[in-house]
């Protein structure tokens, strides 16, 4: 089965909603117009990162979920909204939400590894949910779960055809929680970060036969302050050929079409699958 797929690698303006939705909006119009199957887009694609600010998440199903579960039915397309903060019960997650074409919520995944500066205020998530959709088994990840191989092999055993793992990664990332200047000046210079995406990325689909999806936003952000840019490097990466598709440095709707058939081949080739022990 052919399905075409856009990625959104977007602008992100922190805590700027209604121009980040505005934003998305048009590239939802965009990917309809261009025959997508689906569009999905970066993590915190609305509001950016919310430290400081908790009265901005939100429950699911919220109104959030309802303005893209309308969209997605308007424009007859599955919808990934990267990730949204959930309030539930209390607890804050990082959350992203798979849509269907009719409007309906297929499920939700909980980043279940958190980036430093998370921990002090969101939950991990503990299940790692599969979604069954006329396109394929779609599964989740969210960001720096792409480091963990274990997370992908537990939804590729399950029969994951997709990985999305929307994401905001940074250039200063590199710097992790290090606060003396000797361990920072110790960091190569170069491009860490992008080569750490594309790794993992191009990683996780060749050691698990299936096609997995980074998703970055793009451009200068400013945190209360903190000034970084995001690195892009949205991909499409699948067995057989690691990076399929790649966008570029600037903000873009990436699309490809992909081939369901290809796994198939995949598994008949190395027998991966077959040959992992479940977790």
């Amino acid at each position: 089965m052919r399905v075409k797929i856009g990625l959104a690698q977007t602008r992100i303006e922190q805590l700027a909603i209604e121009k980040n939705l505005a934003r998305a909006r048009e590239i939802i119009a965009r990917a309809a117009k261009e025959d997508c199957d689906i569009v999905a887009f970066p993590e915190l694609f609305l509001t950016g990162p919310l430290r400081g600010h908790p009265d901005l998440a939100q429950q699911i199903p919220g109104p959030f979920t309802d303005t893209f579960s309308f969209l997605a039915k308007e424009y007859g397309l599955h919808i990934i909204m990267g990730t949204i903060a959930e309030q539930d019960e209390g607890s804050i997650y990082n959350t992203s939400v798979l849509i269907d074409d009719e409007g309906r919520i297929v499920g939700k995944y909980r980043k279940i590894k958190l980036w430093n500066g998370e921990k002090g205020y969101i939950t991990p998530g503990d299940e790692l949910p599969v979604f069954d959709t006329k396109l394929g088994r779609i599964g989740l990840l969210i960001c720096w779960d792409l480091a963990f191989p274990e997370l992908a092999k537990g939804l590729a055993l399950k029969g994951t055809d997709f990985i999305f793992c929307p994401s905001y990664w940074l250039y200063g990332d590199k710097y992790g929680m290090l606060t003396s200047e000797d361990q920072r000046g110790a960091v190569p210079s170069h491009d860490t970060e992008s080569i750490f995406v594309k790794t993992c990325s191009e990683a996780r689909a060749i050691e698990n036969e299936l096609y997995f999806l980074y998703i970055n936003g793009w451009g200068e952000v400013d945190i209360s302050g903190y000034r970084d840019r995001l690195i892009g490097r949205t991909l499409l990466s699948g067995p057989f050929y690691g990076t399929i598709a790649q966008a570029g440095d600037h903000e873009e709707l990436l699309t490809a079409e992909v081939e369901t058939d290809l796994l198939k081949l995949a598994e008949g080739v190395y027998r991966i699958r077959e040959d992992s022990t479940p977790l």
